[in-house]
């Protein structure tokens, strides 16, 4: 799946990345892809909750290209 940039300069293939990740700073929150040991922000926003919605969104579009999607567990829910 491709993701273009929010000030549309950059378009990248989320297929080939690293991954995405949220990047919190004290006034805003920087959502990047992760590629080749570089990083390469996609959009800001004002708050996490907001990052969060929009990392959200991307996951949706991904299940429904691939249909799957592994939520990693809360180590309690962990039985060892």
């Amino acid at each position: 799946m491709w993701i273009r940039s929010q000030n549309k300069q950059l378009l990248m293939n989320v297929d080939t990345s690293d991954g995405m990740l949220i990047n919190e700073y004290p006034d805003e929150c920087l959502i990047s892809l992760e590629h080749d040991k570089a990083s390469y922000d996609l959009g800001r926003y004002s708050s996490k909750e907001k990052a969060l919605k929009v990392l959200d969104r991307i996951e949706e579009l991904i299940e429904n290209q691939y249909g799957l999607t592994f939520y990693m567990p809360a180590d309690e829910d962990v039985k060892a």
